[in-house]
């Protein structure tokens, strides 16, 4: 029987103009919905934000032995 993983990405930016770095960004993400959300980070870089929905990305195309329901 084959398993199908969804995996979801939520992006919450906003500016706080005040601040030498004003972006501020939330980032909750999970490989499989059916987990839940795995892990919220917090940032302040653009890079970074860039860096972890790449990573996200990459990891969402990597086949786990269950996506074949092994």
């Amino acid at each position: 029987m084959s398993s199908h993983r969804t995996g979801l990405l939520i992006i919450r930016a906003w500016l706080e103009a005040e601040s030498t770095e004003p972006l501020r960004a939330q980032i909750r993400v999970t490989d499989d919905i059916s987990t839940g959300i795995e892990r919220t980070l917090n940032l302040v870089q653009p890079e970074s934000v860039n860096d972890v929905v790449d990573s996200w990305i990459r990891g969402m195309l990597v086949i786990r032995p269950s996506d074949h329901g092994f």
